[in-house]
């Protein structure tokens, strides 16, 4: 019980010792190299009508411990206006991670009437700071305000309508979490069965060896009721000991014999009293 017990504990302190290990590689969020980062400004189409809408894209891949504070504001898409905004992110692994933010752009500003083949409108670049790391860039692409008298028969996209990829990665930091709550419930739970086992089988002891005396005591009242001056005592003695061979299941001859000696109207023998107490001694060792 004791070596199993040990062994359980050891196996746990391994796995927390491993999910510590795995924090402290990736406790800050990798090693990322400025190759790997980048900043990429994309729109639905490069051609838009009046008072409609078009979506923008602005796709960065970050450390992670950046990735959720690079953002400090909205690009600047004047004269149109910023009327929706969808944020979605991706853990690609290796301490990186994917920020797809989408902007639904749209103009109703004098400036956006056009009078004649379309006005082209230059976005102005969207810079992202990295504390201590590079500094990115994204190149918006230009964006045509034409007039609902034109007929536009095919517009310019950059395929944003198809769903982006998403790059699960590895994930070692929620790993680790994981495994570390994991190790902890496990041992809070070996602790608690083995209280459990252990308190059960104390109570079983006592009870067994509460049974036991039981029925040695009413074995030697028995005996001490023998003298013709207790045969009051010795008749109860009989009757109780008759009852206790019954719940303890021993032979059921023995507690009728015992049960007929305590009310028979004649005074118990002492030769059949004393051969009575030694079988149910003998039964009892077994």
């Amino acid at each position: 019980m004791k070596q199993s017990l040990l062994a359980a504990i050891a196996l746990l302190a391994c796995l927390a010792g491993a999910a510590l290990f795995m924090l402290e590689r990736d406790g800050g969020g990798g090693t990322v190299t400025k190759r790997e980062l980048s900043a990429t400004g994309t729109l639905s189409s490069r051609t838009v009508l009046f008072g409609d809408t078009v979506e923008a894209r602005l796709k960065l891949i970050l450390p992670h411990r950046v990735a959720g504070i690079a953002l400090n504001g909205n690009p600047n898409f004047k004269p149109f206006q910023i009327v929706s905004k969808q944020v979605d992110r991706s853990d690609l692994g290796g301490g990186l991670e994917q920020v797809s933010v989408r902007y639904g752009l749209t103009c109703l500003s004098p400036r956006c009437v056009s009078l004649g083949a379309g006005t082209q409108f230059n976005f102005a670049p969207t810079d992202i700071s990295i504390h201590g790391g590079p500094h990115l860039r994204a190149i918006w692409p230009p964006l045509v305000e034409v007039s609902r008298a034109q007929d536009v028969q095919t517009p310019v996209t950059d395929d944003l309508d198809s769903v982006p990829a998403v790059f699960p990665g590895l994930q070692p930091r929620q790993y680790a979490y994981e495994a570390l709550v994991a190790a902890a419930v496990s041992l809070v739970a070996l602790g608690a069965a083995w209280f459990y086992v252990r308190l059960r089988v104390r109570r079983r002891a006592e009870a067994a060896a509460r049974a036991a005396t039981l029925l040695q005591t009413l074995l030697a009242r028995v005996e001490a009721g023998l003298p013709e001056d207790v045969i009051y005592y010795q008749r109860h003695a009989l009757d109780a000991l008759s009852v206790e061979l019954r719940n303890r299941h021993i032979n059921g001859t023995l507690a009728l014999r015992a049960e007929r000696l305590a009310w028979a109207p004649e005074h118990p023998d002492p030769a059949e009293i004393r051969k009575l107490v030694t079988e149910i001694r003998q039964v009892a060792k077994r």
